[in-house]
């Protein structure tokens, strides 16, 4: 492949992930209105399904909010019914908040399919070929964060 048509690949590939962010960005509308939620809250709910438990402050910093802005978030979250908080038994200070059943039921009817849908085109693919988008992706994330903190520092 030539200087030319790798540069067209390349930019081609650039148009292709915007397209995806555009995407990404309007269905991440469309589910917050459906959940009835504002973006910030519809973030803070997507942080709270990791796989361990989140405390307030580890929310806020997940999410870069203050942890005012934080609590009020979980206020509307819990109001709404799709959190709860939750004390620890061996530290009755730590506070964690959960996805509450209801609230992952609606995110199984809503990403369940996106997942199977995504999990059966990647089956077209061969491992190496996965390990490398995988490995793409990563240093994408990693290179928006990167410039997100350059820009908050600005």
């Amino acid at each position: 492949m030539g200087n030319t048509a790798r540069a067209e690949l390349i930019a081609g590939l650039g148009r292709v992930m915007q397209a995806y962010q555009r995407a990404t960005d309007v269905l991440d509308q469309r589910v917050a209105d459906r959940l009835g939620l504002n973006r910030t809250d519809m973030r803070c709910l997507e942080l709270l399904f990791a796989p361990e438990p989140l405390s307030p402050g580890e929310l806020a910093a997940a999410a870069g909010l203050t942890t005012g802005g934080v609590t009020t978030a979980i206020d509307r979250l819990e109001r709404a019914g799709y959190v709860t908080r939750e004390r620890a038994a061996t530290d009755r200070r730590r506070v964690t908040v959960h996805p509450t059943g209801h609230a992952r039921r609606l995110v199984e009817e809503i990403y369940g399919p996106i997942v199977a849908e995504g999990n059966a085109h990647l089956a077209r693919y061969d491992n190496a070929t996965l390990t490398a988008m995988a490995e793409f992706l990563s240093f994408a994330t990693e290179q928006q964060y990167l410039h997100a903190d350059r820009l908050a520092g600005a």
